[in-house]
């Protein structure tokens, strides 16, 4: 017999479905993010059911939504892993940001807002002080976050939710190919460039510094030794 929603597949058969597609989904995306959980990883449903203690259906539906986004790579009777982009993945990523971003950089340039200047101002000024108390965790996470601001603040919906799907992806183009040799203090003067160019309202300046960040972050890439370290599945996921 089919199973339903019950103690056998790891729910109740009362669980609010789209509750628990949400909770597995934002813990394996968080891991993505937060550089936790490793490309070429195999995410077994079984286990990811046992792990969250949700339907079998539920680990499904985040899984699906996973490879929609890029994340994860779904192969028929092999089941999910985690994306391990190619070289050329990570060429055509860094291309579509481009082009994407410099519209957006242009647009605040042409806006000339004060207080998205000030917003940018101080998220600059956290990122700054996060890699000089020597958190390169949170003042990466800042890197990426600046970019996600810059977006969301252009005023275009349509440019911030492209944005924010290839800088979902960046974590694994990081983890699979290395940025060894881009520094922190790189990252935050070319982000402090930008923004005080964007307060010049000068957008072809604008698009300059962004295409020497951009180009910067593609020289540090290892495109030729994809990495891996040896962790359980759970260490990934849930480790804080």
């Amino acid at each position: 017999m089919p199973q339903t929603h019950s103690a056998a597949n790891g729910s109740s058969p009362h669980e609010p479905r789209t509750t628990a597609d949400e909770r597995v989904y934002a813990a394996i995306h968080a891991a993505v993010q937060e550089h936790r959980l490793e490309p070429g990883v195999k995410l077994r449903e079984a286990e990811l059911t046992e792990l969250f203690q949700v339907s079998r259906t539920s680990v499904r539906t985040a899984l699906h939504r996973l490879a929609h986004k890029g994340l994860l790579q779904l192969a028929p009777n092999r089941g999910a892993t985690v994306a391990k982009p190619s070289a050329d993945d990570c060429r055509q990523i860094l291309e579509a940001r481009w082009a994407i971003e410099a519209m957006v950089v242009e647009l605040l340039a042409r806006a000339h807002d004060a207080a998205t200047v000030k917003a940018l101002r101080a998220h600059a000024r956290a990122q700054e002080k996060a890699f000089k108390a020597g958190d390169l965790a949170e003042g990466h996470r800042l890197a990426i976050a600046f970019h996600r601001l810059l977006a969301e603040r252009c005023g275009n919906r349509v440019l911030a939710q492209m944005l924010d799907d290839l800088l979902s992806r960046m974590p694994l183009v990081i983890l699979t190919h290395g940025a060894r040799r881009l520094t922190g203090p790189a990252t935050h003067a070319d982000h402090t460039d930008i923004v005080e160019a964007i307060a010049a309202g000068d957008a072809e300046l604008a698009r300059r510094v962004l295409a020497r960040h951009l180009q910067a972050l593609r020289d540090a890439l290892d495109l030729s030794a994809p990495s891996a370290r040896e962790q359980t599945l759970k260490q990934m996921l849930l480790q804080r």
